[in-house]
């Protein structure tokens, strides 16, 4: 059966998730961070922060090899480097629900290993992802069951009854958000040519709140001088 994916709006528009407080984990495999902090935000606000450089989006999953992205519930980047990686997670996303078997009991994702699963993402952008212009770039990746996604501005659940078909049936979650941190030395030496990648892997019913982390580091795409 092949991958489907649709493009539909949402009425409603979703709060900002809120700050995970997480000790880090160290993987043996990967540049692990040990720093204990209160957001996964905090390495980027020492150099600041610009909201453009955010990237978000929700895809929903019906638990087989189907998923749908609703594009209201999240936003756009200006950066580039946020927009390729948000495609290369796609793509991951998308050869991930293709090779579930169709006798594999498990829910694809949600019932896979924390640990697993970030790690094949951090690999997956160690090996394709070429940074262009940024010194940091941090992916949070939320994954769960619709009742336990975010609730409205109002304070109500996601679940309305308007809504309430289609949570039926795509009733998974694997949300994305995209922090990149723009590196304006790239372009003036060459010794500031790394770029750290963080990711953060929370799964609601596996580790709520306390999201599994990996840090690593890769060569930036420098352009060479005329």
């Amino acid at each position: 059966m092949a991958i489907i994916e649709k493009h539909i709006d949402s009425p409603n528009d979703l709060n900002n998730d809120k700050r995970a407080h997480a000790t880090a984990i160290i993987d043996p495999c990967s540049t692990s961070y040990q720093e204990e902090s209160d957001d996964d935000d905090s390495l980027f606000e020492e150099t600041g922060l610009d909201a453009a450089s955010i990237y978000q989006n929700t895809y929903f999953m019906d638990g087989d090899n189907h998923f749908i992205s609703l594009p209201s519930l999240g936003n756009s980047s200006s950066s580039k480097d946020a927009t390729f990686i948000s495609r290369l997670f796609e793509e991951w996303l998308e050869q991930k629900l293709r090779g579930k078997q169709a006798d594999d009991p498990l829910l694809p994702i949600l019932e896979d290993n924390v640990d697993s699963i970030a790690n094949e993402i951090l690999d997956r952008l160690k090996h394709e992802f070429i940074p262009k212009s940024v010194s940091k770039a941090l992916l949070k990746i939320r994954t769960g069951h619709v009742y336990t996604y975010h609730q409205l501005e109002d304070g109500q659940p996601l679940i309305t009854q308007d809504m309430e078909e289609f949570f039926q049936q795509f009733p998974l979650f694997v949300e994305i958000t995209i922090h990149t941190t723009q590196n304006a030395a790239i372009h003036e030496t060459s010794q500031s040519n790394k770029c750290t990648l963080l990711l953060s892997m929370e799964n609601v019913t596996v580790n709520p709140g306390n999201p599994y982390r990996l840090m690593d580091e890769i060569s930036l795409s420098i352009p060479s001088s005329q």
